[in-house]
C-alpha cells in the first residue's frame, strides 16, 4: 500500500509543477485575468506540498528488516 501512496504522491508533485509552469505562461504572456492565473498558481503549489508531503513520508529506501 505504501507504494501506491508514493506513486499517487508523486503523480500529484508532478502534475501540480506542470500546472504552475501553465499558470506563469499564462500570467506573463495570454490572458489579460490575472485572477484566475494567480489561482492556478497557487492551487498549484498546495497540491505540491500535498503531494510531496505524501510521497515524502511514505518513500522508504529499502525494507531495513
Amino acid at each position: 500500500m505504501e507504494d501506491f501512496l508514493v506513486v499517487i504522491g508523486g503523480l500529484a508533485a508532478f502534475i501540480s509543477v506542470i500546472a504552475f509552469l501553465v499558470g506563469v505562461l499564462r500570467l506573463i504572456f495570454i490572458s489579460d485575468d490575472k485572477k484566475t492565473s494567480l489561482k492556478i498558481i497557487l492551487f498549484s503549489i498546495i497540491a505540491f506540498v500535498i503531494g510531496f508531503g505524501t510521497c515524502a513520508a511514505n518513500f522508504s529506501l529499502g525494507n531495513m528488516h
